[in-house]
């Protein structure tokens, strides 16, 4: 996982290679705070001249930091290639995972945690002698990436996010023309990066979330005020997504290059498939989606990849893995199958996060222990299931050292990140109670900071619970550079209450359009913000439900065979995961219901505020209050 931006400067002249992270400030005027976040292991920068005649110092800056996953060692970028069957230059900026290729032979390449799947990438773009084969590289590959490439001496940059937009990408619009009806850019990054002189409205209002619809191509052209991106040309994943993006209100282009990938054939389901051989291979492909994204990992936690040679022999046996946990059935599904391919001698974290309440009021007479105990966090619905799966857990695999962190959030720390902070990781998107609210608990979760529990300290036959540990736990950091994440599940089987209203008013097929709709939304709505969140603690989401198979899989299956909402909340939605969950032996969390996570760890009245209504998507936040 990295921070790629590519930026517009006035003055390169300044030799800048490798590590540059104290010039940065001085040759453009950014905060690149939140884009470090991104990157702990190693920041570096290189000044690109464009290919012609140098009319000033102006030119581009080239910036990666790096969250190192893959390889022997520390990848810096951009990298860099000479085709020899084009005589084109090529730098690379790349955010992402190669976890499967379309291409076979290809595909058993980046199966070696130890190779760089950056570098076998750029050897691919160094081969491809034709537009068509350098874009369709990108449309073959399956796992999340968000990427920057600059071609020379052509002086056009490619640019994109994969198809279901699991990794950010934003961009700052300089103009639009309404000449052609394309806008003009002058910076592409992983986050918004303000001006460090003034960050006001119309400085953030210039940044656009670019929609994950296909592979973007650009020209630079330079102007009076420098070096621009322009006459912007898309190239769609796939027919659905140029269906999509007809329908946007955010036409960045209204140049459409060929689509590069033809509509999905999904293998068939056997004749009368039965529902008991749909749960087989539904857990089949979960099981291949969470082994690729443990086997390809970094072989250290973030500490000790601070000291990687003296830890190299020895091995880390610190948690290299966490689990955003809520203890519902999605996040202990996931924790569960970890539990199958991380080393049985490696902890797991299990990282809840609640909200204190505020105070009850003084004035009240009312003194029995319902109101006494409003404001601890361990009476938030989440942080109830999360004990009672992290019990469910310690059964089914009692030598596992699983270990609860229960990060309690104070009313003052909430108010002050919400206040000074969470904006700029919100940025570009809407800024909307619920957008902030959900934005606030995912990042206190990633930060990954609250009070230990681990099994084998705790005892699977003990009665304690979080009111009873007292000053017996400790405070604790998870060092995991992997978070694993449940996002996707909800939108694919039916999961929310507004399915089931679907359901229930317009019957099955409305139903089936709508999921159809959840998907193609879903990186505007959820993924662009959550990378953006979760990486600012340098730590990278991975997100199973979201593996290319197991979506193809369950686009393909028949309503029935994924929910049945005739029956009752806890049963009949998510039916497919609950037999999952069942035959894995998670018996009390195949039959809990879903709950929001502003509701379930209690931020959305944090502050003695009234339920979140639907409509919270629509109020505009105030984050100064």
């Amino acid at each position: 996982m990295c921070g790629i931006a590519l930026l517009s400067a006035s003055d390169v002249s300044t030799a800048l290679d490798g590590d540059c992270t104290s010039q940065l400030q001085s040759i453009v005027h950014y905060d690149f705070s939140t884009f470090l976040h991104r990157g702990p292991d190693f920041c570096s920068c290189k000044a690109l001249m464009p290919s012609g005649p140098a009319v000033d110092s102006s030119g581009l800056l080239a910036i990666g930091c790096i969250l190192s996953q893959r390889g022997s060692s520390v990848t810096i970028q951009p990298l860099s290639t000479i085709s020899s069957l084009t005589n084109k230059t090529y730098y690379l900026l790349w955010n992402g995972e190669v976890f499967h290729f379309a291409d076979k032979l290809i595909d058993q390449r980046f199966h070696d945690p130890l190779v760089n799947d950056a570098d076998i990438l750029l050897s691919l773009i160094r081969d491809a002698d034709t537009l068509e084969k350098l874009l369709c590289l990108f449309s073959s590959i399956q796992g999340p990436f968000a990427f920057i490439l600059i071609e020379f001496p052509t002086n056009l940059i490619y640019f994109g996010r994969d198809p279901l937009g699991r990794r950010s990408l934003v961009a700052r619009c300089l103009a639009v023309s309404d000449e052609d009806s394309h806008m003009v850019l002058d910076c592409i990054s992983s986050v918004v990066l303000l001006s460090c002189s003034e960050q006001n409205k119309a400085d953030e209002q210039g940044w656009i979330e670019l929609p994950a619809s296909g592979v973007y191509t650009a020209q630079l052209l330079h102007t009076k005020n420098g070096w621009c991106f322009t006459n912007t040309t898309m190239y769609p994943w796939s027919k659905e997504h140029l269906e999509a993006w007809s329908l946007s209100q955010l036409n960045i282009t209204k140049q459409i290059g060929f689509v590069l990938a033809n509509e999905e054939h999904f293998p068939s389901l056997p004749p009368a498939a039965s529902f008991d051989w749909v749960c087989e291979e539904f857990l089949k492909l979960l099981c291949s989606a969470v082994r690729d994204r443990v086997r390809l990992a970094s072989s250290t936690c973030t500490n000790c990849s601070l000291w990687p040679k003296t830890h190299e022999a020895a091995g880390c046996g610190h948690s290299r893995f966490g689990v955003l946990f809520s203890g519902g059935l999605d996040s202990t599904v996931i924790a569960a199958l970890c539990d199958r391919f991380i080393p049985s001698d490696q902890p797991i974290d299990l990282i809840n996060v609640a909200f204190e309440q505020s105070a009850p009021d003084a004035s009240s007479k009312i003194t029995n222990s319902s109101t006494c105990q409003k404001g601890s966090t361990s009476d938030a619905p989440d942080r109830q299931t999360a004990w009672q799966s992290f019990r469910e857990l310690c059964s089914l695999s009692p030598n596992r050292n699983w270990q609860l962190v229960l990060v309690d959030v104070p009313l003052e720390e909430l108010r002050a990140v919400r206040s000074s902070y969470i904006k700029r990781l919100l940025l570009p998107n809407r800024l909307t109670v619920l957008d902030v609210s959900l934005g606030l608990a995912t990042w206190f979760a990633a930060r990954g900071t609250g009070h230990l529990v681990t099994s084998l300290s705790w005892g699977q036959s003990s009665a304690v619970s979080n009111r009873d540990l007292g000053g017996q736990n400790s405070t604790y950091c998870s060092p995991a550079k992997v978070v694993f994440v449940g996002t996707g599940v909800d939108e694919q089987l039916a999961g929310y209450s507004r399915h089931r209203i679907t359901f229930q008013q317009y019957g099955p097929e409305a139903l089936e359009k709508e999921l159809v709709m959840e998907m193609r939304r879903i990186s505007e709505r959820n993924l662009g913000r959550d990378d953006r969140i979760i990486s600012d603690h340098g730590r990278e989401a991975r997100f199973p439900y979201l593996d290319e198979r197991v979506t193809r899989f369950l686009r393909q299956l028949p309503i029935h065979l994924k929910a049945d909402l005739t029956l009752p909340r806890g049963v009949g939605e998510k039916r497919l995961l609950r037999q999952v969950a069942h035959n894995l032996g998670l018996l009390q969390a195949s039959t809990l219901s879903k709950r929001a996570m502003q509701f379930g760890s209690r931020i959305a009245k944090a502050e003695g505020s009234s339920r979140l209504l639907g409509s919270a998507d629509k109020i505009p936040a105030r984050l100064d209050a």
